[in-house]
């Protein structure tokens, strides 16, 4: 009896996942989450018009085996100034639309070792969406997606590269530009990460970190106080794929 208990520990233990992260969305600069130069907090350039490249990354909390898409809900919080004037730099809805930017392609460093993030859209055909919407004096909100044509077979708990955000300094006034507040202090909060199975398989909504602290992030110094998830809406593979075209 007591080997026959030892054999069924031993076979426990052989069983749990040792590769798997803790499911949920992340987002940081420098370096994917858990590699050497990750942090969350950046300055923008922008006298030198430089572009501040954020990371997002994520891990399904089931296993996905037609993952074709990544849908996301990111909040940015100016804390100085008005979106709608003396912060402008920041209406990335209408007078500012050249100031922030994104690509599907893994980062070149800081995302394979040793926390490595899966390459998920690298595929011929694969890109993204993004769209702004300023919802009030001191906060833009993006809808931000990664897609590819085909399906990745994703684990739970696996670690994915998700997508580049950029905000571009070009665009200030500091580096001749002609949009107002780059240097406001913002702070930068991924809502939600909503996988997309390609048959519509219900996938879980992901709010809260998984390989960070918090999902959030500072900008210029802003401060991170609005971390706390908001309520989110499903959508669906068929709705979302239109706006990928």
């Amino acid at each position: 009896m007591k080997k026959a208990l030892i054999l069924v520990g031993l076979l426990a233990v052989c069983a749990a996942p040792t590769f798997a992260a803790t499911p949920g969305v992340d987002l940081s600069f420098n370096a994917c989450p858990g590699n050497a130069g990750s942090v969350q907090a950046g300055v923008i350039d922008c006298a030198g018009g430089g572009i501040l490249t954020a990371l997002m990354t994520f891990a399904p909390a089931e296993a996905i085996t037609d993952l074709v898409a990544v849908d996301t809900i990111v909040d940015i919080f100016v804390q100085v100034g008005d979106i709608h004037s003396d912060a402008n730099f920041w209406d990335f809805e209408t007078t500012n639309q050249a100031g922030v930017g994104m690509n599907h392609v893994r980062a070149a460093s800081g995302c394979s070792t040793p926390v490595v993030y899966a390459n998920t859209w690298n595929k011929t055909g694969a890109g993204v969406s993004l769209g702004a919407l300023v919802r009030s004096p001191g906060n833009v909100r993006l809808a931000a997606g990664t897609y590819r044509p085909d399906f990745f077979a994703a684990s739970a708990g696996q670690n994915l590269f998700g997508y580049q955000l950029s905000f571009d300094g070009s665009t200030s006034t500091e580096a001749g530009g002609s949009q107002a507040g780059c240097g406001n202090p913002a702070e930068i909060v991924v809502q939600h990460a909503i996988p997309q199975s390609s048959a519509g398989a219900p996938t879980t909504t992901l709010t809260t970190p998984s390989n960070n602290p918090t999902p959030c992030g500072s900008i210029n110094g802003g401060l991170t106080a609005n971390c706390a998830a908001v309520p989110t809406t499903r959508h669906t593979w068929s709705q979302l794929k239109s706006l990928y075209r």
